[in-house]
């Protein structure tokens, strides 16, 4: 029998468990063109937008409206668009599944709300995979504070020396690194990373994830 590396595996949400970038490119074009007389970010720079907290996100983009106000337009017009504007990334089911029948403690880290987060896995039918989600709302600081990770870990009775956080961006290696934690980051998304940016594995496929969490 193989051994394991790691115990308790760790996601983020947009951008490794689920395709959300034409929502979010979608949502805010519809918010341009609402409130910002149809200026638009250019798609290459909103892609990065998926990682921080939206709420940050929309008073750099929209610093003319309050802050409550526009993050409610955005949670409205985005929520329309789950089921038709975001996707599963190939073999995340099957190979999910098989990490979670192999006894590997899986949850969910991110800066979505957490009813959100729910309602995004329903919608590409990975309800019941993960056994805690850590949404936005479920700590006082969001990523790349450590408070989610740590959070989940405690749920699993497990430590960071067994733990690894996967994710798409800078923001999550940050996240890892503030939690003592091995991270690896996917290449699935048009986020390009940074040279500079080393986190422990970079992996292209959820095929290569038993790869690193095996001895």
């Amino acid at each position: 029998m193989k051994n394991k590396k790691y115990e308790v595996v760790l996601f983020d949400l947009d951008g490794t468990v689920l395709d959300s970038d034409p929502m979010i490119l979608k949502t805010m074009n519809i918010l341009y063109d609402k409130y910002r007389d149809g200026v638009r970010t250019p798609k290459e720079k909103v892609y990065y937008f998926s990682g921080p907290p939206i709420r940050d996100t929309l008073r750099n983009e929209f610093p003319h409206l309050d802050g409550e106000f526009i993050f409610q337009e955005f949670a409205k017009e985005s929520r329309k668009l789950y089921k038709s504007h975001i996707f599963p990334y190939p073999h995340s089911k099957e190979v999910l599944l098989k990490l979670k029948q192999e006894g590997f403690k899986l949850g969910v880290v991110t800066n979505k709300l957490h009813h959100l987060s729910e309602y995004a896995l329903k919608c590409i039918d990975l309800t019941g995979i993960f056994e805690i989600i850590v949404g936005f709302d479920d700590v006082k600081v969001g990523k790349p504070d450590k408070e989610g990770v740590l959070k989940a870990i405690d749920y699993f009775n497990g430590t960071p020396e067994k733990t690894i956080y996967i994710g798409d961006n800078k923001s999550d290696l940050d996240t890892a690194n503030n939690s003592g934690v091995d991270c690896a980051l996917v290449s699935w998304g048009p986020r390009v990373l940074p040279k500079e940016i080393a986190p422990k594995y970079k992996i292209d496929s959820y095929l290569d994830l038993e790869g690193i969490l095996y001895e």
